[in-house]
């Protein structure tokens, strides 16, 4: 997450989001350029070209067919539609991240606190959340999942080349209830498990997962 977003955050003292005040991208074929907004959401109509999204208090939409480099947000989730291209990743600190159908991301993605759902989408990074989890709905991931308070669900026909990450808590992220990490039929899991606390494994007996012995520390 950049950190002049943080800091801006902090210096206007912008601590939850705003809501009724939007930046909205003309609908036009011609590109957008970059949309920066502080205490107003951003929203890139249809087949729109934009470049970089970024919001300290506001949520970003990207409707169905757009394109865009990348989104950033402190305050707001991150919502595309189907058919969506980002030729870089997706951040929020408070905020949920979810991708349709179709949706192609070229970086990675990360979240603090909110979950992330990819429908039919693929990512050519990893994911990555503290407290928040991670669902896979006939998607794709190139990278690793990880995660330290959230729950990992695999589901049929997703593919994850990388690793299944679960990190031990620390401080105020800690939490009592062990994080539940689901793989189910038809689901493949390429890399390791990889697990620094307790968790609760579910494998389908028709997941293809090349290690399926976890890795504990």
């Amino acid at each position: 997450m950049r950190s002049w977003l943080i800091g801006l955050a902090l210096a206007t003292g912008a601590l939850a989001p705003a809501w009724g005040f939007t930046q909205a991208a003309p609908a036009t074929a011609a590109p957008l350029g970059d949309l920066s907004t502080v205490n107003r959401a951003i929203h890139v109509p249809a087949g729109a070209r934009a470049g970089e999204l970024e919001s300290v208090n506001g949520a970003i939409r990207v409707d169905d067919g757009a394109s865009f480099k990348s989104a950033e947000v402190v305050n707001g989730a991150i919502a595309l539609g189907s058919r969506v291209t980002a030729s870089g990743g997706l951040e929020t600190v408070n905020g949920r991240i979810e991708v349709g159908s179709g949706s192609r991301i070229g970086g990675h993605i990360e979240t603090v606190n909110g979950g992330v759902q990819l429908n039919g989408s693929s990512v050519t990074g990893g994911i990555e959340t503290v407290n928040g989890g991670i669902t896979l709905l006939r998607s794709s991931v190139g990278g690793s999942l990880e995660t330290v308070n959230g729950d990992l669900r695999i589901g049929s026909g997703s593919v994850v080349r990388g690793d299944l990450i679960v990190r031990k808590p620390h401080g105020w992220f800690n939490r009592s209830k062990p994080p539940k990490v689901t793989i189910e039929a038809n689901a493949t899991v390429e890399g390791r498990l990889l697990f620094e606390r307790e968790v609760t494994l579910v494998i389908d007996p028709a997941a293809r997962v090349a290690h399926p012995k976890p890795v504990t520390h």
